[in-house]
């Protein structure tokens, strides 16, 4: 098994033979911790093996780890972060969700775990910096708090209402009506069932969410009339009907004061740009209403 972690710790290298042998239940002989570039002094006959590489900006190490099949203790990379975590008294920042690989799960070296949001560079050599977090990291106390955009997109809204057409000769194959169908069910779930996970949702996603639905317009409207829409017509004006119980017209006034924009801008738009949330989710943002991009 491998594990890729990265640390704060400067003393990282020289403490992990120690650390690895006990979480991997092995003998201290079983283990190497090398670097990347060194080869003659291995420990060829270990079967738990560390590479390491020196970063530059907010983390010190990138910990590259080999677990042989032979190990027979191999806890998963999060409770490996976690141990390495307390035990060097630093956080550890770990691979979160592949869709989102700028986020990082941090393990917190008094225990807990925080999500953060790490971008890179290279100039000099790898380099990382901590943009943000969802909570405060102790060794590096300069990183803002805030709520991150990319735990609502990750978290699985289920979307009974669009998975049960048969979309084949509506979508003539391509997945976009489907797609579109469908993140307007999130959508719509989202509002009646609290936002989750955290009960919050950020003005600029939901934008998005309704830029999507006009999108849908778009393609519906594009279909050629071979194309029977009675299907999907219905399924839409389900998921309407929803938003519009969801929601009450203000005339787009909250979203447009959310995001700083003209509401007769919104009152040209069509009927859902007009209406708002019943309860905004966005009012307890605090200083997040950034939308992430990737490294």
């Amino acid at each position: 098994m491998m594990y890729h972690l990265m640390t704060r710790a400067d003393d990282a290298p020289s403490r992990l033979p120690a650390i690895l042998a006990e979480e991997f239940r092995v003998t201290l002989a079983e283990t190497d911790v090398s670097a990347g570039s060194e080869w003659e002094d291995r420990n060829w006959d270990a079967v738990v093996t560390c590479e390491y590489e020196p970063l530059q900006g907010d983390l010190s190490w990138s910990l590259t780890i080999y677990a042989a099949n032979e190990v027979r203790h191999q806890p998963s990379e999060a409770a490996l972060a976690s141990a390495v975590a307390r035990s060097l008294s630093a956080s550890v920042f770990v691979e979160w969700d592949s869709r989102f690989p700028w986020m990082r799960r941090v393990a917190l070296p008094e225990g807990g775990h925080t999500l953060a949001r790490v971008t890179q560079s290279g100039e000099d050599g790898p380099g990382y910096s901590v943009d943000a977090a969802e909570s405060t990291i102790p060794d590096v106390p300069h990183v803002p708090v805030m709520r991150l955009p990319e735990v609502v997109q990750a978290y699985d809204i289920p979307t009974p209402i669009t998975d049960s057409v048969e979309w084949v000769g509506i979508d003539k194959g391509s997945g976009d009506l489907a797609t579109l169908v469908r993140n307007w069910e999130r959508l719509c779930s989202r509002l009646r069932t609290g936002w989750p996970p955290e009960g919050w949702y950020s003005a600029t996603l939901y934008r998005e969410d309704l830029e999507f639905r006009s999108r849908l317009d778009t393609e519906m409207e594009a279909l050629p009339p071979e194309v029977d829409k009675s299907t999907l017509q219905e399924v839409v004006e389900k998921l309407d009907f929803i938003y519009r119980n969801s929601t009450s017209d203000d005339g787009g006034l909250a979203l447009s004061a959310a995001l700083e924009e003209s509401p007769e801008k919104l009152s040209r738009r069509p009927w859902y740009w007009r209406r708002r949330p019943l309860d905004l989710p966005w009012l307890e943002a605090g200083p997040n209403e950034n939308e992430t991009q990737p490294l």
